[in-house]
């Protein structure tokens, strides 16, 4: 949402996890005046919470297309060819751009860095893998109790010796 990509005025949002990346994105761009057709079925994480019903009501009023039990078979200059998963007919979507929102990688580049550098580290949260929030939060509290020096330990000891979330 930085306006790093020019986007058409009609966008396909492909949204690979069924979550609020996704569901937000179509919603921004609806509002910003895009004519968005979302993912098949958007906001699939979300069902049986508090937003399974008010999101799908909003982009709807906000002019959203849905396409459901479809893939994206193809994407051209012109937009896209979207295959129905029930009978196998292909239809084309007219549309200029293509959004994606897909999982999270993992990013390590700061950690191998620091590697390199040869500093003790200890790699955690999204820099080993796309995490949830609390399952970083119990990675980074793991990690922090490890550097809390034992009472069978010596205080001069280094805690990230025995670490088992350091690189070695």
């Amino acid at each position: 949402m930085g306006n790093a990509a020019r986007l058409g005025k009609k966008v396909v949002v492909l949204d690979e996890d069924g979550n609020w990346r996704g569901c937000g994105t179509a919603w921004k761009l609806a509002e910003d005046g895009y004519a968005v057709t979302p993912d098949p079925l958007i906001g699939k994480e979300l069902q049986r919470s508090a937003a399974d019903f008010p999101l799908p009501q909003r982009l709807d009023s906000l002019g959203v297309d849905f396409i459901c039990e479809s893939a994206i078979k193809e994407w051209t200059s012109k937009g896209s060819t979207v295959l129905s998963l029930l009978d196998q007919s292909e239809s084309p979507v007219d549309a200029q751009s293509l959004v994606l929102a897909t999982t999270n990688d993992a990013q390590y580049s700061l950690w191998r860095d620091l590697i390199e550098k040869n500093v003790d580290t200890i790699n955690i949260g999204d820099s080993v893998a796309p995490r949830q929030a609390p399952f970083a939060i119990y990675e980074w509290r793991k990690a922090a109790l490890s550097l809390i020096p034992t009472e069978n330990a010596r205080s001069t000891a280094n805690p990230l010796e025995h670490n088992p979330l350091r690189h070695t």
